[in-house]
């Protein structure tokens, strides 16, 4: 994937665009970077207009010493859609990238076409005490494959080589300060299941049946709060449904991206 730079804000973001077609932006999760989206980002491209990028504070994005907040990570997702000039686009989030994704969704509907929502958070609250507890005082490699094969249903699909390289991007003090600020960003996004029923835009919302860190109980929650909702869940799969079952994952979104 042909790498790309972009300045949003006077921070610098690292993005990957491929294919024609509506625009497609994928948001991936805490801690996480554009490439926990290599297997999917190829087969979306052969409908649409896919673009994947670095969080602020998060894989090469730069890491300033802010505090930060959800109104921080929907500013920056604004600033990507602004630079890129793309006037609306259908947003896919994972996990943190899910929470991004419906913020946005609710203050900025008129920039948004669909709406993926993949095992999101906002709903939860108990998500964070889970991942303290694996962490520690700071991430090992040990550790985080603890956690990832924890997360996964089958702990052989997990990708040591970007485990090796969330560890390395992670060495950083600034990387360690964006992840733990993060981590205890203050549940401004409480407010979500009054703000929800106002969301109009077509949305879908992918979860695995054996998710334990954010449970698929959370799913049938959003599926109620969002009236304009299809929910398809993925049996034997956990938290990460597009690494652990991607092929069926790619043909669950580009089939409704594409749905008229």
């Amino acid at each position: 994937m042909r790498e790309n730079w972009v300045s949003i804000g006077g921070y610098r973001t690292r993005y990957v665009a491929e294919g024609s077609g509506k625009p497609v932006v994928l948001l991936h999760g805490l801690g996480s970077s554009l490439e926990t989206w290599k297997a999917n980002i190829g087969s979306l491209a052969q409908h649409f207009r896919v673009y994947a990028f670095d969080m602020l504070g998060f894989g090469l994005a730069d890491k300033p010493k802010i505090e930060y907040r959800i109104g921080v990570f929907k500013d920056f997702l604004k600033g990507f859609l602004d630079v890129l000039g793309l006037e609306r686009a259908s947003i896919v989030g994972n996990s943190l990238g899910g929470l991004i994704a419906v913020w946005f969704a609710v203050h900025h509907q008129d920039r948004l076409e669909k709406l993926v929502l993949e095992s999101a958070a906002g709903l939860e609250v108990g998500a964070r005490y889970l991942i303290m507890n694996f962490m520690g005082e700071w991430w090992t490699l040990e550790s985080l494959k603890r956690f990832y094969e924890y997360i996964y249903h089958d702990p052989s699909k997990v990708n040591k080589e970007i485990l090796g390289l969330r560890l390395e991007v992670f060495s950083s003090p600034e990387a360690q300060h964006a992840y733990k600020s993060t981590l205890n960003m203050p549940r401004e996004w409480a407010v979500l299941p009054e703000k929800l029923p106002s969301l109009e835009r077509p949305t879908l919302i992918i979860w695995g049946a054996e998710d334990k860190l954010i449970p698929v109980k959370h799913a049938h929650q959003y599926h109620k709060l969002i009236k304009n909702s299809k929910l398809v869940v993925f049996e034997e799969t956990g938290h990460v449904p597009h690494a652990e079952q991607p092929e069926k994952y790619n043909q669950t979104v580009a089939s409704f991206l594409k749905d008229p």
